[in-house]
């Protein structure tokens, strides 16, 4: 009967949560849980559905408009942020969700929660540590140590630096292996279908935590070195071990109109305020990739077509994939299209990285990461034509020029691109700087209620990683 009572409460709890995504009211960013009654059930689930929100909604719409996948138009605000104009009030929901939702509900699991649940308390550090990395990888330094005290009388917290943030990113990894490692008797309870990712398998939550650990391991290769960046993430991937896209991570969506996937609930709800990218449709285009129309729908003359950094004003160009066809279900846009968080792709992608960085063979590993992105979107393995042509280079400007195909809307390419200058972009002629954005301004509220907060205003300000 507990069982029983705890999904009934889940599943209204899953579509109130996600019908506050899909219209992206300022109330989703209050906390939904009193930590008097909440328990580690719910407060997983509500950090698994503010991670699919943020995955799929503000910061990967800015990021995707900034590697030249999508395109603003000047039918709403993301027109201006296709001029690069991205104001510190634009950005507060995003900041709230992943600050007010997501992260507040880790901190309270870890304090109330962590003796008796420790599966439960490691889940929400990895989901910590993922929208941690979100937070200080497009914002630089943000608070953590001192962020969830206000119930203590500090509304104020300071701010770590970024450099603080990437130590602490680590170390709170390697507890969420260490509490995921414990024998199941060690629980009082552990999580099954409440956890909407892996339905509480802990041996695959452990291989998202070293693909994390291996993420941000390479994030610092223009800070501690090619070699000795590269040689710590390949030795974090081994220890992955992920071995298919049976090992995804994965956001969870469904047909229904209060839990669609957030790329087709804005689409459904401002049409035409984001188009495809020119940039990123005629890559795929001229090298025949078999996800072309999984990714990109088909434009007003029934071909592919996207938006240059200039265009703000043409319409008829093509929507992201499955949304101008959501009865097709084959799209990124697609109602219920579940979107990668963390992949086997993704690992690959890393390893090959890693091992061309230390003059090691990467062609397999690259083989490897393209074969699971196009099975993964497809659902068939790619030809051995595009394949060979798709892999004949094992450079690592080839490695992320394919990774910033494999992770379509995601905030990894933004994150590679500022890291390593690949893909080579041409920034938007008509916008005031002519320099893609670096970060995102310091939120409003930050300012102006926060006396510590670190405050940069300058889009072109790069953060402590970005040295390329």
């Amino acid at each position: 009967m507990k069982k029983y009572i705890k999904n009934i409460i889940l599943a209204a709890f899953s579509v109130s949560v996600l019908a506050g995504c899909q219209t992206e009211l300022d109330t989703f960013n209050e906390n939904p849980n009193d930590p008097s009654t909440s328990n580690p059930s719910l407060l997983v689930a509500a950090m698994e559905l503010g991670t699919f929100q943020t995955h799929s909604s503000g910061v990967m719409r800015y990021s995707g408009i900034f590697t030249q996948h999508l395109q603003g138009t000047n039918l709403g605000q993301m027109g201006a942020v296709g001029l690069y104009t991205v104001s510190e009030g634009d950005v507060n929901n995003e900041w709230n969700t992943i600050y007010g939702t997501t992260l507040m509900n880790g901190h309270i699991l870890n304090r109330d929660f962590a003796k008796n649940y420790p599966w439960y308390n490691g889940i929400g550090q990895i989901l910590t540590a993922i929208n941690l990395g979100y937070a200080t990888d497009m914002w630089g330094d943000v608070p953590y140590d001192d962020a969830f005290l206000a119930a203590e009388g500090n509304k104020m917290p300071k701010y770590n630096t970024q450099q603080e943030i990437y130590s602490r990113l680590q170390t709170i990894l390697d507890k969420a292996i260490a509490n995921l490692s414990q024998p199941k008797a060690s629980n009082e309870e552990v999580p099954t279908n409440d956890d909407f990712v892996f339905n509480g398998d802990a041996k695959k939550w452990i291989k998202v935590a070293y693909v994390l650990k291996a993420r941000y391991a390479l994030r610092l290769t223009e800070v501690e070195g090619s070699t000795v960046a590269a040689q710590k993430a390949l030795d974090l991937i081994t220890k992955a071990n992920m071995t298919s896209n049976g090992d995804n991570a994965n956001t969870f969506f469904l047909d229904k109109p209060n839990s669609w996937n957030q790329w087709y609930a804005f689409e459904d709800n401002r049409p035409s305020y984001v188009k495809m990218g020119k940039t990123f449709v005629d890559f795929l285009v001229n090298n025949n990739d078999p996800r072309l129309p999984f990714m990109v729908g088909e434009d007003g003359d029934g071909g592919y077509s996207g938006n240059a950094p200039e265009d703000d004003n043409t319409l008829t160009t093509s929507y992201i994939g499955g949304y101008d066809d959501p009865s097709s279900q084959r799209g990124f846009a697609s109602p219920d299209w579940q979107i990668g968080i963390v992949t086997y792709a993704e690992a690959k992608f890393i390893e090959a990285e890693a091992k061309a960085r230390l003059g090691q063979p990467a062609q397999l590993a690259l083989q490897e990461a393209v074969t699971a992105s196009v099975t993964s979107v497809t659902g068939s393995a790619p030809s051995a034509a595009f394949l060979t042509a798709a892999t004949a280079s094992s450079t690592v400007a080839n490695i992320i020029q394919q990774k910033y195909v494999a992770l379509f809307l995601t905030m990894e390419p933004y994150n590679d691109y500022r890291r390593t200058g690949f893909p080579a972009l041409v920034p938007n002629q008509k916008s005031d700087t002519k320099v893609i954005p670096v970060r995102l301004p310091t939120p409003s509220d930050e300012r102006q209620y926060n006396s510590n907060a670190t405050v940069v205003s300058n889009v072109t300000t790069k953060v402590w990683w970005d040295k390329n």
